[in-house]
């Protein structure tokens, strides 16, 4: 499990990259002030103000990789079902060397499909029953590894949800960042100095009256900054709802497996054991 994460993790990285190039260079190569160049500065083109929206990106690898790689085992756990373990014939009746047999031929289907929740719950289920001839019994066996099964998968969410939670954290540190920056460039702006003339009491200019004025590299740091600011929150809140909405598809689907292989094994296996 451990090794698949990593495997992530450094997918996520060079994708990251690869991203965080095209960013870059497209900022450099854009014309100057166009609506381009404002694209992939909103998107982290200015380093190093664009780390933040690197590690943004980051997480949001993170999530859909692992998020896809979920949907993977999901699918091979549903694929057990088309080995049809269980008898669905309406009225069939099962006797204990029904359930003996069918605790052998799951055996037997793991050897060519490899273990699965619902293999593992079929066997557990059987052999509950071998040891007590108590349906009851078998029953309470179901509810107790379907539970965790739950806390087996719903531990491989880790890495998710963290990077899930990291993603608004993201934004608003980028947030935090650019205010500060913008705040403390507005304290060390120098003010030029403009002459104005001055009028005398004859109306001719006779002095000149120095007013102060920002200059324009001054300006375009301030910009910069509040543009740092806002941009990172905006990336962080579509990338966030992007993996907020394929996440909530996902647990669906989970929540979805798991009380469908609970039906499956009551309804097909503990509920037509016929004990006398």
């Amino acid at each position: 499990m451990f090794s698949q994460k990593n495997s992530q993790i450094a997918y996520s990285f060079g994708l990251t990259l690869l991203v965080m190039v095209v960013v870059v260079a497209g900022y450099n190569f854009a014309p100057q002030g166009s609506s381009l160049q404002t694209l992939f500065f909103a998107l982290g083109g200015k380093m190093p103000d664009g780390i933040i929206q690197a590690a943004t990106f980051f997480c949001f690898f993170v999530c859909l990789f692992g998020i896809s790689a979920l949907n993977k085992r999901v699918q091979r756990e549903e694929y057990a079902y088309t080995a049809k373990l269980l008898p669905q014939t309406e009225q069939y009746v099962l006797y204990p060397e029904d359930v003996n047999q069918i605790k052998l031929n799951t055996i037997e289907v793991e050897r060519h499909l490899g273990s699965t929740l619902l293999t593992d719950l079929i066997k557990q289920t059987a052999t509950k029953f071998r040891s007590s001839h108590s349906p009851s019994e078998s029953l309470a066996m179901v509810e107790t590894v379907s539970e965790m099964n739950r806390r087996t998968v719903e531990k491989e969410f880790w890495l998710i949800n963290t990077c899930q939670n990291l993603i608004p954290a993201f934004g608003f540190l980028g947030t935090v960042l650019g205010m500060a920056a913008a705040i403390l460039n507005m304290g060390k702006a120098q003010p030029t100095a403009l002459a104005t003339p001055s009028a005398g009491a004859a109306g001719t200019a006779t002095a000149a009256v120095p007013q102060a004025a920002i200059s324009s590299s001054d300006i375009q740091v301030l910009i910069d900054s509040l543009g740092t600011a806002f941009f990172t929150t905006i990336l962080a809140i579509v990338l966030g709802i992007i993996v907020n909405v394929v996440m909530k598809k996902l647990e669906t689907r989970v929540d979805d497996l798991h009380t469908g292989m609970k039906r499956y094994v009551v309804e097909n296996l503990v509920n037509r054991i016929q004990t006398a």
